[in-house]
Order: structure tokens, then sequence, then C-alpha cells
């Protein structure tokens, strides 16, 4: 595995492109440099009229995903969700929003600016106490204890994982049996375009990271998941907007969350 040399040491190649990104999304909200129209673009990627009236400008205008991945899905029962790269986290105020008065959504993103937009917000906008929890974490090694989820959602967020494979395993690990993933993502036809497989920075957007949808497949049901669903296919910028939607088996056993992430245990 490459690395790349520099201050007091050398970093790998996966975690340049981390840190990379962390650095892209951090400067987006610092400079607030987003693209116009981000009502029209919620609206245009399935969002139902009614998030608009829950959500503040500033949220609504940072929409970076690609499409909705709570159509069709009843949220009422609902008691733990993730939403795993969370960014400004509009769907995890949505789905906080229309879950029972018991319910809890760990809102997860590794960058800080991110989540603390999330928590920033007016006072005419605040949810119940404790009904998202922001947490800063790498969608590779999820920072929860397995088997705690009812669901989890992503919206073009495992595209800009390094390892897919590991992304799909701890999302698997921390549902319960019979929980529910829900995620909308990008996948490529074929090649990518010439000047983004040439771009250096490539891999710190949503189009850089993308699979094939066959790969996508194949990385959840390695995973351990049943039930995979791929539909809802539109086309975004020169790759497609897909809906995916998976169940953890009501039989299966819940890997452990691994040793070094446990709460009070060193790594050292």
């Amino acid at each position: 595995m490459g690395s790349i040399a520099g201050g007091s040491g050398r970093r790998d190649w996966p975690d340049e492109i981390k840190e990379r990104i962390r650095r892209r999304y951090s400067r987006l909200i610092e400079e607030r440099d987003f693209p116009p129209g981000g009502a029209r673009r919620l609206l245009d990627a399935g969002y139902p009229p009614a998030v608009l009236d829950r959500l503040p400008e500033e949220l609504i205008a940072a929409y970076r995903g690609c499409g909705f991945p709570l159509a069709g899905l009843r949220l009422a029962g609902i008691r733990f969700a993730v939403d795993l790269g969370c960014g400004a986290g509009i769907d995890a105020r949505w789905i906080a929003s229309e879950m029972g008065p018991d319910g809890t959504i760990v809102a997860l993103d590794m960058t800080l600016p991110m989540l603390r937009m999330l928590t920033r917000l007016p006072d005419r906008h605040a949810l119940p106490a404790g009904s998202v929890w922001p947490v800063a974490g790498d969608m590779e090694h999820l920072p929860l204890a397995s088997g705690i989820a009812d669901l989890v959602v992503a919206n073009a967020s495992f595209n800009l994982t390094v390892n897919k494979t590991a992304a799909f395993n701890e999302a698997y690990r921390i549902l319960k049996p019979g929980g529910c993933l829900a995620v909308r993502e990008l996948v490529r036809e074929g090649e990518l375009p010439r000047e983004i497989l040439e771009d250096p920075l490539s891999d710190v957007t949503s189009l850089g990271g993308t699979v094939t949808e066959e790969d996508l497949r194949d990385a959840v049901v390695d995973a351990g998941f049943i039930d995979i669903r791929i539909t809802g296919r539109q086309p975004f910028s020169c790759v497609l907007s897909v809906q995916l939607n998976a169940v953890k088996p009501c039989t299966a056993t819940t890997p452990p969350m691994p040793t070094s992430r446990r709460p009070g245990r060193s790594t050292q």
C-alpha cells in the first residue's frame, strides 16, 4: 500500500484521501460554497415538499445527496437509526421528525464542521432533546456497538469510502437481525470519463469513487445482506443514482464490536 511522506511521518494513501475529503467538505461549510437552488434540488431528488417546512434554509442549501433514500419506508416503528455520512443532517432530521417520540438517530460524519451545522440551528427548527446524536466517525470503522440499529441510511456516502467492503461490513454489524439498509448511491456504467480518471482530486468527489452496479451488489452480498433490491435508476452527471435496499437476516449472528473501538479500551 502506498504512503505519502510529510510532516512528522508517513501517511497511507487511504488516510490521505480521507483527510482530503474532510478538508473539502469543511471548506464547503465554512465558505458556504454550495450551488444555488438547494430547495429545487431536494424536490427534484424526490424529497416530499414537507421537508422544506421542517428545515432551515442554510441546511436546505447544503444538500449534497443523490436522491431520497427513504422513499417508501415506514419510519414510525423505528426506534434506533443511523445516518452514515450524514453531512449537514437533512436525512437525519427528516427521520427524527418521522419517528415516534422514543426514536433516536445517530448522525455520523467524519467532517466536524458538518456536524456543527447540524447542531447549530435556530430554536424554531429544534428537535426533541436526545432525538439526534451527532457522532464523529469513519464509516469503515464505526464507533458504535454491534446490533443496535433498526435502520441504517446513507446518501451518496459509500462512494466516498476507500474500502467499500469494510463500510458495508460495518453497516451490517451495527444492524439488529431483521434490520434494514436504505441507501441512495451512485454507480457507473463502464469506465468513468477520462477527465475524471485523470483528475488527481477525483477521489474526494462523489464521482471519483463510484463502482459498477454489479460491484455494489457484490459488496452488499458479501457483507451478509439478503433481499437486496437496486431500483430507481436516474441519470446523475455522467453516472447513475440508484436506490439500494437490503435486510440483515433475522437469523444472523451479529459480529462483535472490535475491541479497539470499545469505550474505555486503550488502542495503544
